[in-house]
């Protein structure tokens, strides 16, 4: 089966696979009777969103930033992540010893050391950790990125559009000079902020942070699948996306999303088909089905739930188009897919 919106940039020591993990139900299990509802699922069956894993959803500074190492958290909740988002908050991740696996829209992947991860703003995702894991975990509001003393960085790199991934392989000595690199960065980062900051970023901090992120960006542009457009094109495709993740719910025509970006519907396919690969109806309609296709993997909510969720008047339509562009049902793909478990 092919799931080409799902965007994953990976090299060979990130391994995907899409059958569970062979573990015991106890380890696996996400469901509410092993977690309240401040940890994973509520009673309604949404994934919960967190400012930080475990640390509710309070309002998010616009220069917020926060640094901490891999065990500092995971070893608090018994080096398990159970599924969430973070909306607003973008986050790089780097793995520098242990192993590890990431969850994320239907997909779980294995990471091994060195790996830099890229989780953008409001993604639904979830972490294993072996109990020897280390490593960095950088979150900064999402706004942030951009003030015009770290925009630069996203001319030459498209960070934040997708989760994406790299294996920072070793390079003389064994150790990736581009790892070692960002590991010093990171540390340098920890003591500079002090762990966390919301004030105002000194010219200083955001010339560091600005520094880790082009680094990241230059380790990310030799992954599989990185974007190669540039200019005007790229940063209206990009325009667009994000409008899109805003309001795939409302059924808006392509005009109307051409409208509100002030441009004219030739431009904006012209724009999606040079930079998405799609054109913009189908950027649309692949964003519901990732919605959906989230929803039935890391929620325990009705079929039904989630075609009205989504904007579906007919639950039997949504099963329709849910079949069409899968090749399964709704039904099947939860049971193939889905990260927690019920009782039998």
């Amino acid at each position: 089966m092919s799931w080409p919106l799902l965007g994953l940039w990976a090299s060979s020591c990130v391994k995907i696979r899409r059958s569970p993990i062979p573990i015991s139900r106890k380890e696996l299990d996400f469901s509410i009777n092993r977690h309240d509802t401040s940890q994973s699922m509520t009673a309604a069956g949404s994934v919960t969103r967190y400012a930080l894993y475990g640390e509710g959803s309070g309002d998010l500074r616009p220069e917020f930033l926060h640094i901490e190492t891999i065990s500092a958290r995971s070893r608090l909740h018994e080096w398990t992540i159970a599924p969430h988002a973070h909306p607003g908050i973008f986050q790089l991740l780097l793995l520098e010893r242990g192993a590890g696996e990431l969850a994320y829209d239907g997909r779980r992947c294995d990471l091994a050391p060195v790996s830099l991860v890229i989780l953008p703003s409001g993604c639904i995702h979830a972490f294993r950790f072996d109990d020897d894991a280390e490593g960095w975990v950088l979150s900064l509001a999402h706004d942030l990125l951009h003030d015009p003393r770290i925009a630069w960085v996203f001319d030459a790199a498209p960070l934040g559009s997708a989760v994406s991934m790299q294996c920072l392989g070793a390079g003389e000595g064994g150790v990736d000079r581009r790892a070692s690199r960002l590991s010093a960065l990171f540390a340098d980062l920890a003591q500079e902020s002090g762990d966390a900051w919301s004030g105002p970023l000194s010219a200083c901090l955001a010339a560091h942070l600005g520094l880790v992120l082009a680094l990241a960006g230059a380790a990310m542009a030799g992954s599989e699948g990185a974007a190669q457009a540039n200019g005007r094109s790229e940063a209206l495709a990009l325009r667009f996306r994000g409008l899109v993740d805003r309001t795939f719910r409302q059924g808006w025509s392509v005009d109307r999303y051409a409208d509100q970006l002030g441009t004219t519907v030739p431009t904006l396919t012209r724009a999606c088909r040079t930079v998405l690969l799609k054109a913009p109806g189908e950027v649309v309609r692949d964003r519901l089905l990732l919605e959906a296709m989230r929803s039935l993997t890391y929620t325990s909510a009705g079929i039904g739930q989630i075609a009205e969720h989504l904007g579906f008047a007919d639950p039997a339509y949504f099963s329709r188009f849910f079949k069409q562009r899968v090749g399964m049902t709704a039904s099947a793909f939860r049971r193939d897919n889905a990260w927690f478990q019920t009782s039998a």
